[in-house]
């Protein structure tokens, strides 16, 4: 049986953002990121200035999914939203996706939706 190598962070990650976007207004936020491509830069861009988790799986079936539950730190989740803010902030603006009236900046409120054990 061969093996498979799992970011795990990524989970996280994506979960993460769904929550945050969720509060975010839905004109222009949620509309720009609902775009794949954009939402994808977004995880991207997480993703390269996290710490990532990976672990090595054994591969099943293909219609079998593994779940593994990293363990954060609320540290870690607190740095992982943080980017998330300030990622949304500037993929909107590299893509000049946002207009006049938006604005400029972005308040960061901390949020924790794991529970950390």
């Amino acid at each position: 049986m061969s093996k498979q190598l799992l970011n795990l962070t990524l989970s996280v990650v994506i979960e993460e953002i769904e929550y945050i976007l969720a509060t975010y207004p839905s004109h222009p936020y949620q509309q720009a990121f609902s775009a794949s491509g954009l939402r994808q830069d977004l995880i991207a861009y997480v993703l390269s200035r996290v710490p990532n988790t990976y672990t090595v799986v054994e591969e099943t079936q293909p219609s079998s999914k593994q779940t593994v539950s990293p363990q954060y730190s609320s540290k870690q989740l607190l740095d992982i939203e943080q980017w998330i803010h300030l990622g949304i902030r500037d993929v909107l603006h590299v893509y000049n996706r946002t207009n006049s009236s938006m604005p400029q900046t972005v308040s960061f409120t901390p949020t924790i939706s794991y529970l950390v054990g």
